[in-house]
């Protein structure tokens, strides 16, 4: 995928400029933990004023939730991805495969819930959950590995959910959970796609 959206994406997505300027602002900093603390304090003034979102951006796919690469920074390689949620979606539990991000929600609500690995029992994982929030439109998270396991899921029976995100580097690939009994799961590295 190219670096950067289409020119009509762009001009419709306004705040897209103002997360280009504001990441790049942060990677001065070069270090994550400066990093996320950085993009979470001016992506929340940015986002507060964000208005109607463009239609592209509100497209559903009833097979799951849609990820968007709206820019990819050809000097620092951090990535802004929006995901739109249709009612009901989610994520299975997953890592950010070792990389710092920022999740801000522009639309809707979701609910995370953070886990925490709390052993292994031959091949499979024991996770325990850590913390449950509700994020409606205009909250932010910052993620810090180890400390980014968690599920995502838009709670609502009608509202599309859009987030944007912002990793250090390209996510290509994550570590997903998947149940197998109680507190254990199975993982495996899971390709992700992008439209």
């Amino acid at each position: 995928m190219a670096h950067n959206v289409t020119a009509e994406r762009r001009e419709s997505f306004a705040l897209l400029e103002d997360v280009i300027v504001l990441a790049d602002i942060a990677m001065a900093s070069s270090r994550p933990e400066r990093i996320v603390p950085m993009l979470v304090e001016g992506l929340s003034g940015a986002i507060a004023n964000v208005g109607p979102l463009p239609a592209w951006l509100l497209a559903t796919d009833s097979r799951g939730y849609v990820r968007r690469e709206l820019y990819r920074s050809p000097e620092h390689d951090y990535q802004v991805l929006a995901i739109t949620w249709a009612p009901g979606q989610g994520s299975a539990v997953h890592d950010h495969a070792d990389t710092w991000g920022v999740e801000a929600v522009l639309q809707g609500e979701l609910e995370v819930v953070d886990y925490r690995i709390a052993g292994r029992r031959g091949a499979l994982t024991a996770l325990r959950p850590t913390d449950h929030r509700p994020l409606p439109a205009g909250s932010l998270i910052g993620l810090l590995p180890p400390h980014d396991l968690h599920a995502c899921r838009n709670a609502s029976a009608r509202v599309t959910a859009v987030s944007l995100h912002v990793y250090g580097r390209e996510l290509k690939e994550v570590r997903r959970y998947t149940q197998v009994e109680d507190g254990l799961y199975r993982s495996e590295r899971t390709r992700l796609s992008t439209v």
